[in-house]
């Protein structure tokens, strides 16, 4: 090899480096512009005046998108109510209890009866209205976490010899300012009817969840299969604290009529 071409070899082999140098500039502008600008990106606010640090509002929101997501949903991806499109007087009672009670939520929060309840008939529509519920909220800047029973149970059951991760998996849905348990009590009913009965780990780890949630007067919002008759068949004391809580916020949708996902097979 020449001396020249030595030469050029080294000036390609800057331009090179430069060139990778820059797509790293570039890709970090990209990843930093979301970095939250109060804590930098560390979940930790600083406490100018007493030099403490406490969590910062971003590491609680981000956690929360986390858990939504764990389980597929994306709540910016969250079909909205008015995207819910009523097609009798029950289905629209539900819509409106729904918007009343994203509108009241500051009030209705402080109240024993701060929850809400959607049961019945599968296909009806009930996940779509708790989750509109749900990202309603989130976007006023309140904690929503989601909660899908089964997928949650299982991993409650999976995990429960380790403690650690146990404890701090349970509390995320223990202590939500606002919880969304759906399709609670999926796997002890086929086609509307009671075919299972609640199993000793099922009230160990669903339990303390509700329990606390009940005890410190935190809304939890439920949809499930079941009727009000068969929660009460499966638990009468756990069921009461659940419909007392609801109070008036309870929908009840009965028959295949509601059932939209296999409205087209039917004639």
């Amino acid at each position: 090899m020449t001396e020249v071409e030595k030469i050029v070899n080294r000036i390609k082999s800057n331009m090179t480096s430069t060139d990778h140098t820059q797509d790293q500039v570039t890709q970090m502008e990209k990843s930093t512009s979301d970095i939250c600008p109060i804590c930098n990106g560390t979940g930790w606010e600083l406490n100018k005046e007493t030099r403490a640090y406490k969590r910062c509002k971003c590491y609680k929101k981000e956690k929360m998108q986390r858990l939504w997501k764990k389980y597929g949903v994306d709540p910016k991806d969250i079909k909205k109510l008015n995207d819910y499109v009523p097609i009798d007087e029950i289905q629209k009672e539900a819509k409106g209890k729904a918007v009343d009670y994203v509108k009241d939520f500051e009030t209705i929060v402080g109240n024993k009866e701060n929850g809400f309840g959607l049961f019945g008939q599968p296909g009806a529509g009930k996940t779509h209205i708790l989750l509109a519920i749900g990202a309603a909220l989130i976007s006023k800047g309140i904690e929503v976490v989601y909660m899908p029973y089964v997928e949650v149970m299982r991993e409650l059951k999976a995990t429960v010899m380790d403690n650690e991760y146990y404890i701090k998996f349970s509390s995320n849905y223990m202590k939500a300012r606002v919880l969304i348990i759906d399709d609670l009590f999926k796997d002890k009913l086929k086609n509307g009817n009671l075919v299972g009965e609640l199993k000793e780990s099922d009230i160990k780890h669903l339990y303390p969840i509700l329990n606390y949630r009940y005890l410190n007067n935190l809304p939890t919002l439920i949809s499930t299969e079941c009727t009000p008759d068969i929660l009460q068949r499966l638990d009468d004391a756990q069921a009461g604290r659940m419909l007392e809580r609801c109070g008036d916020n309870i929908i009840v949708f009965t028959g295949q009529k509601y059932n939209y996902r296999m409205k087209k097979f039917m004639r």
